[in-house]
């Protein structure tokens, strides 16, 4: 008879199987890094050699993080559990553990259209340091070396652009950064259609009132959007231009910034201070009226994951624009997900009978999140 622990892992893999079999006959390769729970493969680097344009890859959660830098050549889609999987929410997943990487990812010719969702930057053996204010970074980090990427659902601390030469359409949407950076290196090429969309950024790393959260320079930003997203605490966004800013929060302190460009669009953003260095042109809303108060939030990383919604939110609170229509993370059409949950299928609850001789009666529930 399989183990109990066993069976869990094939329905999960199973349910993502049925649920992408059916649109795209792509293969599913499953990743543990531990030997018991019987998958393909026990490091990501070996599934994405194995893998075939257009597979995807589940990496399932382990107390161990994964190791091992990757390079993804082929267009892939590379889904983990999310994060904050032992935060008090109802129903997140079964198995609590998250695909924590000590390792970069690296995208390079090839891999456009692919997707990566679900995984957590951890320190560990590798370790990293950061000094956000000036930018300089040794460590783990999500690397862009080509066209349409997309980053969604995952707990980063960098994505690096790489700009030596033109690069298009890559998305960052609904991460957690804490410390995080969106950056641009290698050069002053030209990055078109940038969109990072429902984030959250919370970069309280060090004492230092200033950091640098997402910088395009030297390189040339074209069409880009920022739109629904919060940032709390230090930060600094640099070398913007041609930058649309939508319906953004900014909770931040004196000497923080945004955007020194120019063709910058600024609509219903919101922030704490006059001050904040936003420009009060083009339509954009500057409400100061008791944000304080709902931007002072303290604990820890899983307590923010899920303050800023929209629950508790009315006509006195600055992220409310009009009805159905928030500032921040949450608000858009496609809000921030609390632990970083994906559309993909997940076993939420398992229960299990009494044993009798070799069988026994299990429950299963799943659902996609959405």
């Amino acid at each position: 008879m399989k183990s109990k622990t066993f069976i869990l892992f094939h329905v999960v893999a199973l349910a993502v199987m049925v649920f992408y079999g059916q649109v795209a006959q792509a293969n599913i390769l499953r990743v543990n890094n531990v030997p018991s729970m019987g998958a393909n493969y026990a490091t990501i680097a070996a599934a994405v050699a194995a893998a075939q344009a257009g597979d995807t890859i589940h990496i399932e959660g382990s107390v161990t993080p994964y190791a091992g830098d990757v390079v993804v050549d082929k267009k892939l889609v590379i889904i983990g559990p999310g994060y904050f999987l032992t935060a008090p929410l109802s129903g997140t997943q079964h198995y609590k553990e998250s695909a924590k990487i000590n390792c970069h990812i690296t995208f390079v010719a090839g891999s456009g259209g692919s997707i990566l969702a679900g995984i957590e930057h951890r320190t560990g053996a590798t370790g990293y340091t950061v000094d956000t204010r000036t930018a300089n970074y040794a460590g783990n980090r999500v690397r862009i070396q080509t066209d349409s990427i997309s980053i969604i659902s995952c707990k980063l601390f960098f994505v690096e652009i790489d700009a030596s030469q033109n690069r298009q359409n890559i998305s960052v949407l609904r991460c957690f950064f804490n410390p995080g950076l969106i950056m641009t290196t290698g050069g002053s090429a030209t990055i078109t259609n940038m969109t990072i969309g429902n984030c959250f950024f919370r970069n309280d790393f060090g004492t230092a009132p200033i950091r640098v959260v997402i910088s395009c320079a030297p390189a040339a930003p074209a069409n880009w959007r920022i739109s629904q997203c919060t940032f709390y605490n230090g930060f600094v966004l640099a070398g913007l231009s041609n930058t649309l800013f939508s319906s953004n929060a900014f909770f931040g302190v004196a000497g923080n910034s945004v955007a020194a460009g120019i063709n910058n669009i600024f609509s219903q953003n919101v922030t704490n201070v006059d001050g904040i260095g936003i420009s009060t042109a083009d339509n954009n809303a500057l409400r100061t009226d008791g944000i304080t108060s709902w931007f002072s939030q303290g604990g820890n990383n899983e307590a923010i994951d899920v303050y800023f919604t929209e629950s508790g939110n009315t006509s006195s609170c600055p992220l409310f624009i009009s009805t159905g229509f928030f500032r921040g993370m949450y608000g858009g059409a496609n809000p921030y997900r609390e632990s970083g949950m994906f559309s993909v299928p997940s076993v939420y609850e398992i229960r299990m009978e009494v044993e009798v001789g070799d069988s026994f009666d299990m429950t299963i529930r799943a659902r996609t999140h959405y």
